[in-house]
């Protein structure tokens, strides 16, 4: 999937951007790192990039055809194939496989095999009947990552999927990321403040946004 940004503006209040002038093309296959101080405008963009809102200006052009000129028929089709994960665990209420097998009923996936090889692989077994109310930060986070690798998504979004993760965990989270790139041909995009250096081995593109703005980019 081909995603670009050109000349994109948002604001949440009318006034105020919190965007301004994004020019930006993810394609294909790669890892692209979004970098930037808290309140930069990391999240806004990840979530412009990932369909779920709208920008105040400008377009989003997915695979050569503005997506929010389309059809509702079109756009539901395109946004299938991108899941987005937001920066702070999202659970409903249930126990730890519920949560897990959440998102194939909602994408109407019957292949249970990624969830149990995610499961061993980051020793949650003993969590599966746990209520999710009832667990830490770091294990609601990874309950949340592994929902969506499990999904095996052509486009993921990360916002600081490092936080809360100790340090094995977030190893293991890069090589599930240097998987999805060279075995799946996906493409992900993180925004991060952790810098980790097999994570900067990994990327496509450096990007650091600065009040709004892009500061520079390094390939």
């Amino acid at each position: 999937m081909e995603i670009n940004l050109k000349n994109v503006w948002h604001s949440y209040d009318g006034s105020t951007f919190v965007l301004r002038n994004i020019d930006l093309l993810f394609r294909n296959s790669g890892v692209y790192l979004i970098v930037g101080p808290n309140g930069s405008g990391k999240t806004t963009l990840l979530k412009i990039t990932s369909l779920i809102i709208k920008p105040s200006r400008g377009e989003n052009i997915i695979n050569g055809k503005s997506f929010w000129s389309l059809d509702e028929r079109e756009r539901e089709n395109l946004r299938s194939n991108i899941i987005y994960v937001h920066d702070k665990p999202i659970l409903v209420r249930g126990n730890v496989r519920h949560n897990l097998e959440l998102g194939m009923k909602l994408k109407k996936k019957r292949d249970r095999t990624l969830i149990e090889y995610y499961i061993d692989r980051y020793k949650l077994r003993d969590l599966e009947r746990k209520s999710a109310n009832k667990l830490s930060a770091g294990q609601a986070k990874v309950i949340t990552l592994i929902r969506a690798l499990s999904l095996k998504p052509e486009v993921l979004i990360l916002d600081e999927p490092f936080t809360f993760l100790d340090s094995q965990r977030s190893e293991m989270l890069i090589e599930d990321i240097e998987d999805i790139v060279e075995k799946e041909k996906g493409l992900v995009i993180i925004a991060t403040h952790y810098m980790y250096k097999e994570l900067k081995e990994i990327s496509t593109q450096q990007i650091e946004i600065i009040n709004g703005e892009i500061q520079r980019t390094q390939q």
